[in-house]
């Protein structure tokens, strides 16, 4: 992590970060990692991926779409959710939201066929964890 992102001090610039998921079943972790992902910059972008992806990669969620949009709208430090999220994070979903970078945990995300989902956005060094 830069020295830029490493204290809780906000930075002195507008610093908009990206951060996707099924956030099925929310719980206090989602919040949690939402709380350390704001305190990377000041305006946080949560995406949240649609009932066909994550069937598709993980198996059928259990709250539907629009459920999980709305309790993740509930997060105090949330800014914005972007609905549909895609499931594998591009370069150009984080220009199109105007996002310095991605955060995830350490938690290994991947697609139906064992890509990890963050690849192309750890390979241009807009990754965080």
């Amino acid at each position: 992590m830069g020295a830029a992102y490493a204290t809780s001090e906000k930075p002195d610039h507008d610093v908009r970060i990206w951060m996707d998921g099924c956030y099925d079943m929310v719980h206090y972790g989602h919040a949690n990692a939402c709380r350390q992902a704001k305190q990377m910059g000041n305006y946080l972008i949560v995406g949240i991926h649609s009932d066909e992806e994550i069937t598709t990669h993980k198996g059928p969620p259990v709250f539907t779409e629009q459920e999980r949009y709305k309790m993740v709208r509930a997060i105090k430090w949330v800014d914005q959710v972007v609905e549909n999220a895609p499931y594998v994070t591009t370069l150009e979903t984080l220009e199109e939201y105007n996002c310095a970078f991605c955060v995830h945990g350490d938690d290994i995300t991947v697609t139906a066929d064992g890509i990890d989902t963050y690849h192309i956005v750890k390979a241009a060094g807009r990754y965080r964890e």
